[in-house]
């Protein structure tokens, strides 16, 4: 091996001691420094991005909410005076107008709850006479929009002129339970509330705006002295009834908590399915003509009739009868006094309601002979000849009659909202049902439920005698 060949490592050049110091402060500060950047970018990475036209002068942001609004789009442009009104600080005038502004242009978006929050702003700023009455009838509608009657009347009371009157009116007590005081206001409350709860179980039946207007019609009602007492006896008796089950600890009961938990668990599913509906569900005038369109055989009113009808009990009997009528009779007059049908010879023989094609009639049941007769008679006339049945034989006048029409989308718009909505929320508990199913992985074993059907039986074998 040679001699010059050397395994050691050759020293490190000693540093003076205070360079040393100086870099590890440096690294320090420099870790530091990328440290907060690192938290401020993620920061800013996680936070809303700025609304649009941020930061620009009052005049670039006035503009930009003009045009916004030229554009119709209501709720950008909403926003835009909101940030105009920040970067502007106009005065307290100009803030009433433009919140005015903005309160049109959430109502027309349909946000009413922002619309009034608009429409309170401006009047806080300042009551303006030139805005006073549109902002009074904007208010009515965004009430009215929300089904809100009840707070709509007091709004109403306070703006005619008497406001502090009618305000102390809705704080009057009407009633005390111990401490608990129940104000005018609070039974309007809960009267609105139990009419909003019964109408809500009618909404497949009912379109919006016509649960609307039965909600209106049912606070008339109730806004008559008779009603409103009773319902705020109703009131009290079920709470002073709660209030006992709760001190006799009822509550404890097992057989009430099973009772509680199984309302529980009912209501609950149920309000499960409404927020789903109501979420999903959005049926529009022109859903309801488009369906129509489609489904235009469905709403044809087919040939039909009114009869009255004279039963005896022959032949002979019957053909008398339609002598007499023909030579004047009044063919009431004779059915009572010649009919045997007891449930029509009080009323001149009349029958009840229409007769239609393919149906059957009254008294006489699917006879298509008679049908046939019935609806080539023309209004006024009785048929030539009596229609015998095993009760007996019937002479008929066709006192109207109506021939095939196709009835119009008006006539029957509530029929129409009833099917769509009907299908509608069938396919929305259907997707709601399974995809349930598969988030809670159901399974259902239905060859537990089929029936089992017995075999064959083997003869027994007879057993010897011993």
């Amino acid at each position: 091996m040679p001699d010059d060949l050397k395994l050691t490592l050759p020293e490190r050049e000693t540093k003076p001691e205070g360079t040393s110091t100086a870099v590890l402060i440096l690294l320090s500060l420099i870790l530091i420094v990328g440290i907060v950047n690192i938290i401020v970018s993620l920061s800013r990475g996680s936070a809303a991005p700025p609304p649009a036209g941020a930061g620009l002068p009052p005049e670039a942001q006035k503009d930009l909410a003009m045009k916004l609004e030229k554009q119709e789009l209501a709720l950008p442009a909403a926003q835009a005076w909101e940030e105009y009104l920040t970067a502007a600080q106009p005065n307290t005038e100009e803030r009433a107008k433009i919140w005015y502004r903005i309160g049109k242009l959430r109502q027309d978006s349909g946000a009413y709850d922002k619309a009034l929050e608009s429409y309170y702003t401006s009047e806080r700023f300042a009551k303006l006479d030139e805005l006073a009455p549109e902002i009074s009838r904007r208010i009515q509608e965004c009430l009215e929009a929300k089904g809100k009657f009840a707070a709509l009347r007091y709004e109403l009371a306070e703006r005619v002129g008497v406001g502090k009157q009618k305000t102390a009116g809705a704080d009057e007590v009407v009633a005390e339970i111990g401490p608990q005081k129940i104000t005018k206001a609070d039974l309007d409350r809960h009267i609105e509330e139990r009419i909003e709860r019964q109408l809500a179980r009618f909404a497949a039946y009912m379109p919006e705006e016509q649960r609307k207007k039965q909600k209106e019609a049912l606070l008339k009602r109730f806004s008559s002295t008779q009603e409103r007492l009773q319902m705020l006896n109703q009131f009290i008796v079920e709470e002073i009834l709660y209030r006992k089950a709760r001190a006799d600890k009822l509550a404890d009961d097992p057989a009430t908590r099973s009772l509680l938990k199984e309302a529980e668990r009912s209501i609950l599913a149920q309000r499960v399915i409404e927020k789903e509906l109501a979420d999903q569900i959005r049926i529009t005038p022109g859903d309801l003509k488009t369906y129509y369109e489609a489904h235009k055989k469905k709403y044809v009113q087919p040939e039909r009739a009114q009869i009255s009808r004279i039963l005896v009990k022959d032949k002979k009997t019957a053909e008398d009868v339609l002598k007499k009528l023909k030579k004047g009779k009044d063919f009431a007059a004779a059915a009572k006094e010649l009919s045997q049908d007891l449930a029509t010879k009080k009323k001149g023989g009349d029958i009840a309601g229409w007769v239609e094609r393919d149906s059957s009639i009254p008294g006489i049941a699917d006879s298509k002979e008679a049908m046939a007769m019935i609806l080539k008679t023309e209004a006024g006339k009785v048929i030539e000849k009596p229609i015998k049945t095993d009760t007996g034989f019937h002479i008929i006048k066709v006192r109207k009659h109506e021939p095939e029409r196709q009835k119009p989308f008006e006539e029957v718009e509530a029929d129409i909202y009833r099917a769509l909505r009907g299908q509608k929320e069938r396919e929305v508990q259907g997707r709601l049902f399974d995809e349930l199913k598969r988030r809670y992985n159901v399974v259902i074993h239905l060859s537990k439920f089929q029936e089992q059907k017995p075999g064959p039986q083997k003869p027994e074998k007879a057993s010897k005698a011993k």
